[in-house]
């Protein structure tokens, strides 16, 4: 390679980093909005549920639709649609593309409706058999109410599916704003719902579940119209043809690979549930923090990466692959690392910070610290696995996942089962966090069959200045803690001004240790900031 070829590979590869970086930043500004709305949808139901039995069952009737969604809706549209749709629309055209849209559209037309039509009607059974996983019995009441929400939220799983078809489509044209707007769309739905009708209703649960079920409408049809600008027209095709049968073919691994995390998730809320009232809840208080920080910036990360990697690895250019792959680790490392010190030091502030209100009490905030304690752990291991396992799945290997989350559940339900009676909901949150490391480690192992050794000077010495500066933040958090006596305050009144001041202080160490190491990833958004 001459010198010339050298600098322009690297002019390349610096704007193709630009690019990526610019994509995820923009969605994670939509995301940001829709995630703080997450939280305050959590405060909502903090407020008016607490960690009662009505919370649990809220969780859990929300928990199995919510994850069969992302069983056929975002495992389809990861593995199977999104791949097949950019190389229809790279090598054939983009008419197409959207015949092979349609076709797929369709399809699943017929199944979800199908599914959530069963869903409805095995309500009870789904949820029987769920109190049964857990191995300790469940008060009738408290498992009645979850057949009752189950029932009334089971068709946000075709409703979601459905907008995640179009999301895909939107994503492969590098349109990624309509899609993170949805989520927004979806907790505005479960806020305003679960204001005006909380009260209305013996139980104030079923507000949330309507939010629920007119969120996954909203979800939808807010997309319709940008995916009709593009050229794509609907018709009652039902034929399948070549296209959609390989998109099934890659869709069926897919489908066990994400049926085995979902089973995963299942059974870890099931054994919660049998721990007592309010664990399953604190679970998920706790969960919803991890989810802030991926879903602003990993899955932000993945979802902008992967129609890249797709169209690279459709090309052959496994050195551009490895580029964003590398690329994108070094990103969520440098986010991941200081969140993870952070609510380490900072659990239960946070949780008292955020929800201690109305029927969430200072017991509350102490279970969900408690479960934020072990649940962190996994933060940055959770963000790699969402950068790794696209690659597999823009070279078209769904099976290799599958095998990895196979192994990763049965560590996490063998550690789920163990580790509850010594750490109680702990045992779990911690199950959870070590079967994520070692799917990790699995995925970075076995992505060398694709890729080679992946490993680069650059993203070593990159992680490391995120560690030194992580270090510096947490000495000011610690020291921050210790001359205001945080650890003696509760609630947002007390909590509000020296929980800001030291989290300014903290970020602000961050920031300048960074500068002070000429860390690369800083350097590459102050350019960006300066290009805006």
């Amino acid at each position: 390679m001459t010198e010339t070829e050298a600098l322009n590979n690297k002019r390349e590869s610096s704007e193709r980093r630009s690019k990526l970086l610019r994509s995820a930043l923009g969605m994670s500004t939509i995301t940001m909005g829709s995630r703080l709305l997450g939280l305050v949808r959590e405060q909502v139901r903090a407020h008016f549920l607490g960690t009662s039995f009505s919370s649990d069952a809220f969780g859990i009737a929300f928990q199995i639709p919510n994850l069969l969604r992302r069983l056929v809706g975002e495992g389809a549209m990861s593995a199977a649609f999104i791949p097949i749709f950019t190389e229809q629309k790279e090598l054939h055209g983009q008419e197409q593309a959207f015949r092979f849209a349609r076709r797929f559209f369709n399809l699943s037309l017929l199944a979800l409706s199908a599914l959530s039509a069963l869903g409805v009607l095995g309500a009870g059974i789904i949820v029987g058999a769920f109190s049964l996983i857990g191995g300790k019995p469940i008060a009738a009441e408290a498992q009645a109410l979850t057949t009752s929400l189950t029932r009334w939220m089971f068709p946000y799983v075709a409703l979601v599916s459905w907008a995640a078809i179009a999301q895909g489509i939107l994503n492969t044209y590098r349109i990624f704003w309509v899609s993170a707007l949805t989520s927004v769309l979806l907790n505005l739905s479960i806020i305003i719902s679960a204001l005006l009708l909380a009260t209305q209703f013996s139980d104030p649960s079923y507000g949330f579940a309507i939010g629920v079920l007119l969120g996954g409408l909203l979800q939808l049809l807010f997309q319709l119209p940008f995916v009709f600008r593009l050229g794509f027209r609907w018709n009652p095709d039902l034929h399948i043809g070549p296209s959609v049968r390989r998109a099934l073919i890659l869709l069926i691994p897919t489908l066990f690979g994400a049926g085995v995390y979902q089973v995963n998730v299942l059974i870890s809320q099931a054994i919660a549930w049998g721990l007592g009232a309010g664990a399953v809840s604190s679970l998920q208080y706790s969960q919803r923090l991890l989810e802030l920080t991926l879903g602003v910036f990993a899955v932000a990360i993945s979802t902008v990466a992967l129609p890249s990697l797709a169209s690279d690895a459709a090309l052959g250019a496994r050195d551009k692959v490895t580029d964003t792959l590398m690329y994108s680790i070094r990103l969520c490392c440098f986010v991941c690392f200081p969140v993870t010190a952070a609510l380490l030091l900072f659990g239960r502030e946070t949780a008292s910070l955020l929800f201690e209100r109305g029927a969430f009490g200072a017991v509350s905030s102490a279970t969900t610290a408690y479960a934020i304690a072990f649940h962190i752990l996994a933060l940055t291991h959770i963000a790699l696995s969402r950068v790794l396992v696209p690659v597999y799945y823009a070279y078209k290997d769904t099976k290799t996942p599958v095998y990895i989350a196979f192994v990763a559940m049965i560590a996490n339900i063998s550690l789920c089962y163990s580790l509850a009676p010594g750490f109680d909901l702990g045992g779990i949150a911690l199950a959870n966090s070590l079967s994520a490391m070692l799917q990790t480690l699995l995925l970075g192992i076995c992505l060398r069959q694709h890729l080679g050794n992946i490993g680069d000077q650059v993203t070593g010495a990159s992680l490391l200045k995120s560690l030194i500066a992580t270090a510096a933040m947490a000495g000011a958090i610690i020291a921050g803690s210790e001359l205001l006596a945080i650890e003696q305050l509760n609630g947002a009144q007390q909590l509000a001004v020296p929980y800001a001041a030291i989290a300014v202080a903290a970020a602000a160490s961050y920031l300048i240790t960074c500068l002070l190491l000429k860390h690369q990833e800083l350097g590459e958004l102050k350019r960006l900031v300066r290009r805006r």
